[in-house]
């Protein structure tokens, strides 16, 4: 399980561990969830990269991909017996990520646990409480962990360290000065794929093998239902190295397709140009696909980026009304939406848009106008959710401030390791409405005729058959679980339905 590990020239060895994300795909199967896709950690791949640079032996354990348990991991914890274990944490993980804490309390507790990630920039102290816990890092994590692993090689206390929240000798908590945004990002070298199980990512719609990448960092929108927390100012690779990557990754790894998690892949027009020429001019032959906002999309652009190998766009829309729209302070308008995907499929591009059910102040009128125009929008694709209440969000504001929810859940959930999972409940939609008319949305989009008669027609291919077959798994888990009316509970390294 442990896999390959990289020697270096210092002592302090490093053990990246990824949590096996089950409670993040909730309320699908996990069946439906492993159809769904299981992606490279790209921010423990970066890290144990950059980490190897500077001379440190480093070593990954991914449970999502390797589909074990995290008490499977504890001979791997032993045979590799490291200095510091490093964690990533997003707020759905939360509970998993304590279990592998404790786990590694009680099999090596000298061992140092730091733990990053959007959860911990969000409540770096409150997760101190869990004494399994050690160290929580906030913001960019490459400078913060490499500090650490420096004072830990020449025998000095990690405590103070800027960027961190530390339970100090003794119990006392404290919030350590903030780091610099981090402006350069080509200083930070490719993600470390060599140290994960490669052969076992894949994603419904994604050519094999696949890999993923970012080329940039920050988002400056601020939709309200959105718990973007790192930096509101965008930092951008350079396009050289970028290239390089795909390179890189299709030379080395043999990837067919690379999937490009940017919070807006889109932004910038001569950037966009200069990327799809330098990749035609290196003669790259993997594809690769890409989220977007409509209000960034552009025709020169996106017929160029299909040049160079662009195969599907992914647009959030969320809401079929201009009123609703505003209210998610989502920036953009039904007509952009219109524009954007028309553009795209007149480039001959894969369309996937994204829609949310149940934001506070709709109506019938509003939920049956997004279920229509996501109809109406000519795409491949649909995603639809019930409306969540992210921490850091002005939704988790407003819940609160309305009584849609009582107290502080989020907070509670950081403290208590888990708990039921706030659900938007308003004037109203009940939950189970809500699951109602999401079970609506997707028969709607996908029991349409000529939807059904376009996706035949196009599929030409065995993958493209494998993936409609996928889709049809995951679209009847989708269903089934709305008629059982399934609500998940996560507690501290479990995870079940009530």
């Amino acid at each position: 399980m442990l896999g390959k590990h990289s020697p270096g020239t210092k002592r302090t060895r490093v053990l990246f561990v990824k949590y096996h994300e089950a409670a993040d795909q909730q309320p699908l199967s996990q069946k439906a969830a492993e159809k769904m896709g299981i992606y490279p950690s790209l921010s423990l791949g970066g890290l144990a990269s950059w980490l190897r640079q500077n001379g440190f032996p480093v070593a990954m354990i991914d449970l999502h991909a390797e589909n074990v348990l995290v008490e499977q991991a504890a001979d791997s914890l032993r045979e590799y017996d490291p200095r510091i274990v490093a964690l990533t944490c997003k707020t759905l993980g939360w509970p998993a990520v304590l279990q592998i804490a404790q786990l590694v309390r009680s099999v090596i507790p000298k061992a140092l646990v730091v733990v990053g990630g959007p959860h911990m920039t969000i409540y770096p102290t409150e997760s101190l409480v869990w004494e399994c816990i050690d160290i929580t890092a906030v913001g960019d994590g490459e400078d913060t962990l490499l500090e650490i692993c420096e004072r830990l090689e020449h025998g000095d206390e990690p405590w103070d360290v800027p960027g961190t929240a530390s339970r100090r000798p003794g119990g006392e908590v404290v919030l350590n000065p903030p780091r610099p945004v981090v402006h350069d990002l080509d200083r930070f070298p490719f993600s470390a794929f060599d140290l994960m199980p490669m052969e076992r990512y894949h994603c419904l719609t994604v050519l094999k093998p696949m890999a993923t990448m970012v080329t940039s960092r920050g988002c400056p929108w601020h939709c309200g239902y959105c718990s973007q927390v790192y930096s509101e100012k965008l930092r951008f690779r350079s396009i050289d190295a970028v290239v390089e990557e795909m390179a890189w990754l299709e030379k080395t790894w043999g990837i067919r397709e690379i999937v490009m998690f940017d919070e807006t892949f889109t932004i910038g027009k001569q950037r966009m140009l200069r990327f799809a020429e330098e990749v035609l001019r290196r003669d790259l032959k993997v594809r690769f696909n890409i989220r977007a906002r409509v209000d960034t999309v552009d025709r020169e652009v996106l017929e160029a980026l299909k040049a160079a190998g662009l195969r599907s766009i992914h647009m959030g829309v969320e809401a079929g009304t201009d009123r609703m729209l505003k209210i998610m302070n989502k920036g953009i308008t039904r007509e952009m939406c219109e524009r954007a995907f028309r553009i795209a499929r007149e480039a001959g591009i894969e369309t996937r848009g994204y829609f949310m059910l149940g934001y506070p102040d709709a109506t019938v009128h509003d939920l049956q106008s997004t279920i229509d125009f996501s109809c109406e929008l000519g795409l491949d694709w649909a995603s639809f959710s019930v409306a969540t209440i992210l921490p850091a969000t002005e939704l988790y504001d407003i819940s609160r401030e309305r009584g849609y929810v009582s107290g502080d859940p989020w907070l509670d959930y950081t403290r208590n390791g888990g708990g039921t999972l706030p659900q938007l409940e308003t004037e109203t939609f009940s939950a189970e409405d809500l699951r109602k008319w999401r079970t609506k949305a997707y028969a709607s989009f996908y029991l349409r005729p000529d939807l059904l008669k376009r996706k035949l027609s196009k599929t030409e291919s065995r993958e493209e058959l494998t993936e409609m077959m996928g889709g049809a798994v995951v679209f009847s888990e989708i269903i089934k679980s709305s008629v059982l009316g399934k609500v998940p509970w996560v507690g501290a390294g479990k995870i079940a339905t009530v």
